[in-house]
């Protein structure tokens, strides 16, 4: 089994051993700078010897398969505005944008503001309804990140909390 680790402000990393779920604290400074992802061999007390990779990203990002749409203005080529909508699948979410999958090749690019609405898998189906800016496409991919005046909401940061 392998462990994902989050790498804090001074360069530790907490390693939570999945047999008996013991933290231990490391000083990671040596492999902070690598940019791949380099395969740690972690000893937990119990005796347990486990991988773990350390996540260099900012935020945590949740797995997900969560159903959605986006939408967006554009203006065609006789300068008239023109609505693009299309249906997407959230792939992994976090606190500060998602990365979807598309059904069809975006119409969309890098730098393009758009509006996506999906739905949770809580108990409650709850409607998430976020303003996007397009950071990144990878054929059917693409990653949004949220615009920040309205990033953080709490129905999303109990969502991502969540054991689910």
């Amino acid at each position: 089994m392998t462990i994902k680790a989050y790498i804090n402000e001074d360069q530790t990393a907490t390693f939570v051993c999945p047999e008996c779920q013991k933290p231990r604290v490391a000083n990671v400074c040596k492999y902070v700078e690598r940019k791949e992802h380099t395969p740690l061999r972690v000893r937990c007390k119990c005796g347990h010897q486990y991988q773990a990779y350390l996540e260099k990203r900012k935020k945590f990002r949740k797995q997900a398969n969560l159903p959605g749409a986006y939408k967006f203005t554009t203006i065609t080529p006789d300068k008239k505005p023109a609505e693009i909508a299309g249906k997407m699948s959230v792939i992994d979410i976090s606190f500060t944008g998602i990365r979807v999958k598309l059904l069809k090749a975006p119409r969309f690019a890098i730098g393009d503001k758009l509006t996506v609405e999906f739905t949770l898998d809580d108990a409650n189906k709850s409607v998430i309804r976020k303003e996007v800016i397009v950071q990144n496409i990878k054929d059917l991919c693409a990653g949004f990140e949220y615009i920040f005046n309205q990033s953080y909401d709490t129905l999303l940061g109990f969502y991502l909390l969540s054991k689910r």
